[in-house]
């Protein structure tokens, strides 16, 4: 069984140039076939071709700097003062200044073991899918490979032991 038979399709991306606030509407947008929303999302350039990806960690690292509600004084918290400032922030944020470019990939041509394997070596979640022309076509994702590995050996076990 290869890569590209339990890929998951490439729908939306994003492009450098979007703002962190576009970023945010399509990530809230775009659902997995389980109806669930994305936890990352490819980016791409004119061509198609890979030149990042940004996750919901990357997003919230951005909005809400790690460190900044360690303060004693949450009391004097309010979302409200603070979400003018979020927002201009997310409007004035590019994509490709928050976007991670070293992206582990995947070719569609590669066995569900090898995905498997570079899955649990890099320890991520997901790997960006390529075609033989460098053109991002889908998206494998963890829980999807070991859906996949764990019904071929439910399937393969003997009927008695």
């Amino acid at each position: 069984m290869k890569v590209l038979d339990i890929m998951e399709p490439l729908g939306d991306w994003l492009t450098p140039e979007m703002t962190l606030h576009e970023a945010i509407q399509v990530m809230r947008r775009v659902k997995r076939g389980h109806g669930l929303s994305v936890n990352a999302i490819v980016v791409l350039d004119a061509e198609r071709k890979l030149v990042g990806i940004v996750s919901t960690t990357d997003i919230l690292r951005t909005i809400l700097p790690p460190g900044m509600f360690l303060d004693d004084d949450l009391n004097a918290f309010s979302w409200e003062g603070m979400r003018q400032d979020r927002i201009k922030k997310t409007k004035n944020i590019r994509v490709q200044d928050i976007m991670t470019e070293d992206v582990r990939v995947i070719r569609t041509d590669e066995s569900i073991m090898q995905c498997a394997d570079r899955l649990l070596v890099e320890q991520i979640r997901r790997l960006p899918v390529i075609a033989l022309d460098g053109r991002v076509v889908g998206v494998v994702y963890l829980r999807d490979v070991y859906n996949t590995v764990t019904k071929l050996l439910c399937e393969m076990e003997p009927a008695s032991m």
